[in-house]
C-alpha cells in the first residue's frame, strides 16, 4: 500500500510538473507572437529571454534560505498562486514594457518555486527509493509538456487567440498549486532557534559551500557548468544549421526540434530510472561525453539523417545530466542545506547558459552554423574528459532521510 500511495503522489507530482511545462511554452510562444509584431520586436524578444533568466542567476541564490526555513509545500502553493494572479495580469497588458516587468516578476518567483518543486520529490518517494527513479519520472513528463506546448499554441492562438491562451497558462499554476496541496507531500526542514540562526549572508553562503564539500559533487557541478557553456551554442545556431546548411524546409526544422524532445523523454523512461545513486555520477559524465560527440558530428558531417539521429542523442544526453545532478546533489547534501544547494546549481547552469547564447550569434556569423556545432561538440567533450576521473567515484554520501 505504501509503494501505491508513493507511485501516485510522484506520479501527481511529475504530472503537475508536465503541465507546468506545457503551460510555460505557452506563454513564451505566445508573447513571442506578440512582441515579434511590435517596433523593435528582436530586441523585445530577447529582452524576453533574458528575463526568463537573470532572477534565478542573481535572485535565486539570495532568496534560497526560505526554502530551507520554511515548508516546501507551503512555499510552492504561495508561490504558485502568486504567479497564477501574475500571469492573469499579463493576458491583459498591452503595452510592452508591462510585459516585460510582469515576465521579470514571473521569473523571480520562479527562482524561489523551481527549486522547490525539485525538493519535494525525494519526500514524494517511498523511504530509501532512488531518487533518480523520482526524478526520471519528473523529467519525463516535463519533455512531454514540452513537446506539446509548443504545438498546442500555434493553434491555440489562431484559435483562441493571445489573451485567452494566457488566461489558459494562469489556470495551470492555480492547478498545481491545488494538486500540491491536496497531494500533502511535505519536507520540514530541521528546527532551530532563532538565536543560533546566522544572517541571512551567511545562509545564502551555505548552497555553494555544500556543494564543494565533496569532491564528486564539486566536479559535477563544475564539469556540467562548463558543458553548458558550449551546449547552449546549440539554441541560436540550430535554425540556421537546418534551414542554411541542410537547407531543410521548415516542417523538417520542426520535427528537428522536436527530436531533441523525444529524445530527452527516452532517456529519461528507459534508462535514467534504471540506474543507481552510486552510478549518477558516472551518468554524468556519460551524458557529456554523449552530448559532445553528437553535436561534433552534427558540425563535421551535416545531414538530414544525421541530424535527427544526432539531436535526438543530445536530448538524451540532457536527460542523462539533468537527473544525474539533482540526484547527486539530494544524494550528498545534508537535508537542510538541499534548497540552497540546488538554488545554486540552478544559478550557475543559468548564467552558462546566458554566456554561451550571448556567445553564439557572433560565433555563428563568423564561423557558421556547421563549425558553430562542432566547437560546441568539442568544448563539451574538453569540459567532460578531465572529470571523468572524480566522476567514477563511488564516494558521493547519503542525505540524511526526508521528514
Amino acid at each position: 500500500m505504501q509503494r501505491v500511495e508513493a507511485i501516485v503522489r510522484l506520479t501527481a507530482l511529475a504530472a503537475a510538473n508536465g503541465v507546468s511545462a506545457a503551460g510555460e511554452t505557452l506563454t513564451v510562444v505566445a508573447l513571442m507572437l506578440v512582441l515579434q509584431g511590435r517596433p523593435d520586436g528582436s530586441f523585445a524578444v530577447a529582452a524576453l529571454v533574458l528575463l526568463g533568466l537573470l532572477p534565478s542567476v542573481f535572485l535565486g541564490p539570495m532568496l534560497a534560505p526560505l526554502l530551507d526555513r520554511l515548508e516546501t509545500s507551503v512555499v510552492l502553493v504561495v508561490t504558485l498562486a502568486f504567479r497564477c494572479v501574475v500571469g492573469v495580469a499579463l493576458a491583459f497588458a498591452v503595452d510592452v514594457p508591462w510585459i516585460l516587468l510582469l515576465v521579470g516578476i514571473g521569473s523571480v518567483v520562479s527562482a524561489i518555486d523551481s527549486p522547490a518543486l525539485m525538493l519535494l520529490v525525494p519526500p514524494a518517494q517511498k523511504p530509501g527509493a532512488n531518487p533518480a527513479v523520482g526524478y526520471a519520472r519528473m523529467d519525463a513528463f516535463r519533455s512531454v509538456g514540452v513537446l506539446v506546448g509548443p504545438a498546442a499554441a500555434g493553434l491555440l492562438v489562431d484559435v483562441l487567440g493571445i489573451r485567452l491562451v494566457l488566461l489558459v497558462d494562469a489556470a495551470t499554476y492555480g492547478l498545481i498549486a491545488s494538486v500540491i496541496a491536496v497531494l500533502g507531500v511535505r519536507r520540514r526542514p530541521p528546527a532551530q532557534k532563532a538565536q543560533a540562526r546566522p544572517s541571512w549572508f551567511r545562509q545564502v553562503r551555505v548552497g555553494p559551500a555544500a556543494l564543494r564539500q565533496n569532491r564528486t559533487v564539486a566536479t559535477a557541478v563544475i564539469a556540467l557548468a562548463a558543458a553548458i557553456l558550449f551546449t547552449s551554442l546549440i539554441t541560436v545556431a540550430e535554425v540556421d544549421y537546418a534551414t542554411t546548411v541542410l537547407q531543410a524546409p521548415a516542417a523538417v526544422y520542426g520535427a528537428l526540434v522536436s527530436v531533441r524532445a523525444v529524445g530527452r523523454l527516452a532517456a529519461a523512461t528507459l534508462v535514467a530510472p534504471r540506474l543507481p545513486a552510486r552510478l549518477q555520477p558516472a551518468a554524468l559524465g556519460a551524458g557529456g561525453l554523449l552530448m559532445g560527440i553528437a553535436l561534433l558530428a552534427l558540425g563535421l558531417a551535416p545531414s538530414i539523417p544525421l541530424a535527427f539521429v544526432g539531436l535526438f542523442l543530445v536530448g538524451a544526453a540532457n536527460a542523462l545530466q539533468s537527473i544525474a545532478i539533482r540526484s547527486i546533489v539530494v544524494g550528498a547534501v545534508e537535508t537542510g542545506e538541499q534548497g540552497r544547494a540546488f538554488a545554486a546549481v540552478i544559478a550557475l547552469n543559468n548564467a552558462s547558459t546566458m554566456a554561451g547564447t550571448a556567445a553564439a550569434a557572433p560565433l555563428v556569423a563568423l564561423a557558421g552554423p556547421a563549425a558553430t556545432l562542432a566547437i560546441a561538440g568539442a568544448g563539451t567533450l574538453a569540459a567532460t574528459v578531465p572529470a571523468l576521473g572524480a566522476l567514477r567515484s563511488r564516494t558521493v554520501t547519503g542525505a540524511p532521510e526526508q521528514s
